[in-house]
């Protein structure tokens, strides 16, 4: 089985089909020029050390089941083997690895790094031991906040995890990465999301976004509100790529690009997707439309206003 074959198994079932193979791809020549280890890159959940007894760490993972997540323990305790949400994540660590190869991480050693709907903290975890990031986690489940930091604390990163909401979240120009993964269809107000992750990032700084799309095959300008879809009240609205990436361009942000888009083959609407992409705040001035500086004010006249 070639590189690429073995990095396109492990990709989950439902983003299997439509992958855009450019990063992929590149992944795969250099793990053949042995500059990636092939051990590190089967890595795809954590594995936490911990000086707990087994029957110490069952008892505090007991009381945050059922788990929706697998992260392993040095002293062979797993959530896998707790009671499990449907679905449970085997490999959650897997868009983050998918976004490496298109985000300079090494180059941003030491940077900050926003972790919008952290959940378990995992992917902060992961980006703080391996490249050094100082990390922030928010997420509005307070059960998320509370693993986020028990599993931060055993893996020895100092993270700052908070409870906030994604939609209105600022800290103006203080991270270099800002991960979005899973969150924005979700949310009531996409585009509030959006413009707060683009005022949030250092001029030059990445997004990194995964979420839900919906590409009608006639109108690509049509959005799908599937609230209580799969009875989750949580669910919100799935743009469609073309909407979506217009709303990225119109908050501020440039060289977008698709990564991974997959059709799931169970749990969606027809014509849905899931889509994995980076796109980067400009270093110099942006030009922002007046309806996305004043969402929730009236447009006085067509002016356009130059941001720094």
């Amino acid at each position: 089985m070639s590189s690429y074959s073995r990095i396109l198994a492990r990709i989950p079932a439902q983003l299997k089909k439509c992958v855009q193979d450019n990063w992929l791809r590149e992944l795969a020549k250099r793990e053949e020029r042995d500059l990636i280890d092939s051990s590190e890159m089967e890595k795809q959940f954590l594995m936490l050390q911990t000086s707990l007894t087994p029957e110490e760490l069952r008892d505090r993972l007991t009381q945050w089941e059922p788990w929706s997540i697998r992260v392993d323990f040095s002293n062979g305790v797993s959530t896998k083997d707790f009671k499990r949400r449907t679905p449970f994540n085997e490999d959650p660590l897997n868009k983050f690895g998918i976004v490496e190869a298109a985000i300079p991480f090494a180059e941003l050693s030491g940077g900050r790094m926003l972790d919008i709907g952290c959940n378990a903290g995992y992917n902060l975890i992961n980006a703080a031991v391996k490249y050094g990031a100082r990390c922030t986690g928010i997420d509005i489940v307070p059960r998320h906040i509370e693993i986020s930091r028990f599993f931060s604390e055993l893996a020895g990163v100092n993270a700052e995890l908070l409870i906030a909401s994604a939609e209105t979240f600022s800290r103006p120009k203080e991270f270099d990465v800002v991960l979005h993964f899973g969150t924005l269809y979700h949310l009531p107000n996409p585009v509030l999301s959006l413009r707060a992750t683009f005022d949030n990032l250092r001029p030059g700084g990445y997004l990194a976004l995964e979420t839900q799309v919906y590409d009608h095959p006639e109108d690509p300008n049509i959005c799908y509100f599937l609230h209580m879809q799969n009875n989750d009240r949580s669910n919100f609205w799935a743009l469609s790529t073309s909407v979506l990436t217009k709303c990225l361009e119109l908050v501020g942000f440039r060289d977008i690009r698709e990564l991974v888009k997959g059709v799931p083959t169970e749990g969606l609407a027809q014509h849905m997707a899931r889509i994995i992409l980076v796109a980067q705040r400009p270093e110099g001035p942006f030009a922002r439309p007046y309806v996305l500086r004043h969402i929730n004010e009236r447009r006085p006249d067509g002016e356009r206003e130059l941001h720094h």
